[in-house]
């Protein structure tokens, strides 16, 4: 579903392509970009911006240097700049782990590496865009059962670092950061228990629908005050429990196969 863009964020949308071929010439294969951009469930107050720049090989220090500059030079004219996300991966690594790989995020561009995760490629062939190049079937191997389940695991992992391991990280008392992280939890179970992905809005109420008394409240807070990021009463505790709960559901059973054709098309539940 096409919706109506900022401004800004259509002068985001064709100036990074010119910007990006204009720097590293025949270094770029394409440029994508993937996530609610282009659905009714984008919000100009909180939604990102997420592409996905592919590289024949990884940035030389000339092309990093250059394209932090711009990146800078671009965020002071246009804040949208600073709700870019967007992953540098090289072609032919897109699907596996690279410590060359960059991330431009909050503003700033680093060398990051990535952990070739799978499941932004499926948000991509169900709701994105090749804004320039080749398109990702090209390039991009098969995602086999046992990447998409690693996926799962290492997204679930993130989470209980962030939660309930690192007792100082930034993120362990910010409320919305525990929305996030509970509609991330939503996604994680949708996609083990049907081998697809889709929203957080769309897998929070899938989640809600089915879960049981004790993270019902939980879920319904996040559900219905997701916007304002109110959680009343809901102790770390219980966000690490929900944890260990995807944590046991994603390793109960054997991987799923990922159903990559199903979502090159839009959910409709």
């Amino acid at each position: 579903m096409l919706v109506s863009l900022p401004e800004e964020v259509n002068s985001l949308l064709s100036r990074v392509p010119e910007a990006l071929t204009r720097l590293l010439g025949t270094n770029l294969v394409g440029l994508y970009v993937y996530g609610s951009l282009f659905e009714a469930s984008f919000d100009p107050s909180r939604s990102d911006v997420d592409r996905i720049a592919v590289t024949e090989q990884a940035l030389a220090e000339l092309e990093f240097h250059q394209l932090k500059e711009w990146l800078t030079e671009a965020a002071a004219i246009n804040p949208w700049y600073g709700r870019l996300q967007m992953s540098f991966l090289i072609r032919g690594h897109v699907l596996a782990e690279d410590p060359r790989a960059c991330l431009f995020q909050f503003g700033v561009l680093e060398r990051t590496g990535s952990d070739g995760n799978p499941l932004i490629w499926m948000d991509f062939f169900q709701r994105g865009r090749t804004l320039w190049g080749a398109p990702p079937e090209s390039f991009l191997p098969e995602i086999t059962p046992a990447i998409f389940h690693q996926a799962l695991v290492r997204e679930v992992g993130y989470l209980s670092e962030e939660l309930c391991v690192k007792t100082d990280s930034r993120w362990r008392d910010d409320l919305c950061y525990r929305v996030y992280a509970v509609l991330t939890l939503c996604r994680i179970l949708y996609s083990a228990r049907t081998g697809r992905v889709t929203s957080k809005t769309r897998a929070g109420q899938w989640a809600l629908d089915r879960a049981s008394l004790d993270r019902h409240d939980l879920i319904r807070q996040v559900v219905e005050n997701r916007e304002s990021c109110v959680l009343e009463d809901v102790p770390v505790s219980h966000l690490c429990g929900f944890i260990e709960h995807a944590r046991s559901q994603v390793d109960s059973g054997p991987p799923v196969s990922p159903n990559v054709d199903a979502v090159r098309s839009l959910e409709s539940d």
